[in-house]
């Protein structure tokens, strides 16, 4: 049996960071850092992935295929990979908060299956967060699925009512991800409902953005049963999709709902899909970029008949 190493580690939501016990002892923090791109060059870095009109992956494309600009005017491309040839971070948060207690078990048991299948290379890693009326941190950064499964077991529902996921989304993309190198990714399974976040959705999407960090949620949610859609009625439109789809569109993810049509474990099937076959773009903002201001990105493929998901926009650093 292996023994877990780490205690609850307790995000504290303060403009200085967060507190993480007995982190000298964790072994997995002694994995060395992969210097990437943005870290060489401090090029712009765009996460990508190109779907085809029947919603496939398109593989195969050179940069000479995309079309990128800043503010409106194009920029050209001076790096291009692969995105399966970086490492890749990512963080697992799901909502504990009392509306959510139905759904822990089928959530732990899918999301294992997820951890093993996204961890298969040593130079990817994942952590594990809870939120509710705090926010905990269950696993720190590792490869390793076995110490994730165990993570996983801890996981409690919290019946008082409170979600901060937006303070979770902030704390996690300033504190955590953007030291890290390479892709990053967020994976939130919620309702989408924020109850008690000292900090508004814009700024946890602005932090997200600053990381460079991908955001994939996952709807799970009672609403559509509740709104109608077992007896005959069509469901009226989830209260907290909005915030989930402003999340998840600004930062160059994707957004889907656990349904009968489509179970969990399908979803993090196509989750991975998106983070195996992206492509990595990077661009020189011009000159008279000025620090620490926004800029809309657009990036598209020459093909009218591709569709390209990426970031909407990014934070030229101080």
């Amino acid at each position: 049996m292996i023994k877990a190493t780490r205690a609850f580690c307790l995000l504290m939501l303060s403009a200085t960071g967060w507190a993480q016990a007995a982190s000298a002892q964790d072994p997995d923090q002694s994995q060395p850092p992969v210097t990437t791109l943005k870290v060489v060059t401090g090029l712009v870095a765009i996460s990508a992935v190109v779907k085809s009109k029947d919603g496939e992956a398109t593989t195969g494309l050179t940069k000479d295929d995309f079309v990128l600009k800043q503010d409106g005017k194009e920029e050209p491309i001076r790096y291009f990979s692969r995105g399966s040839e970086l490492p890749l971070s990512f963080a697992l948060m799901v909502d504990t908060s009392g509306s959510q207690q139905t759904f822990i078990g089928d959530e732990s048991l899918a999301s294992d299956v997820f951890f093993e299948t996204m961890l298969g290379r040593k130079e990817d890693r994942a952590m594990l967060v809870q939120f509710d009326t705090t926010v905990l941190q269950l696993k720190s950064m590792t490869n390793s699925a076995n110490a994730l499964h165990l993570a996983l077991s801890q996981l409690r529902p919290d019946p008082k009512g409170g979600t901060l996921l937006y303070d979770a989304v902030y704390v996690l993309a300033k504190n955590v991800l953007a030291n890290e190198t390479g892709r990053k990714a967020m994976v939130i399974l919620s309702d989408g409902g924020d109850n008690g976040s000292s900090r508004p959705l814009a700024e946890a999407i602005e932090q997200a953005q600053r990381a460079d960090v991908q955001i994939y949620s996952i709807l799970y949610s009672m609403w559509n049963s509740l709104s109608g859609s077992d007896i005959g009625r069509p469901p009226a439109r989830d209260p907290g999709l909005g915030a989930l789809q402003k999340l998840s569109e600004s930062t160059g993810g994707r957004v889907f709902t656990v349904s009968r049509a489509m179970g969990l474990r399908e979803i993090f099937a196509q989750i991975e899909q998106d983070l195996r076959l992206q492509y990595e773009l990077g661009y020189k903002p011009p000159p008279d970029t000025q620090p620490n201001s926004y800029h809309k990105l657009e990036l598209k493929a020459k093909d009218k008949k591709l569709t390209v998901q990426a970031r909407k926009g990014f934070f030229e650093p101080p």
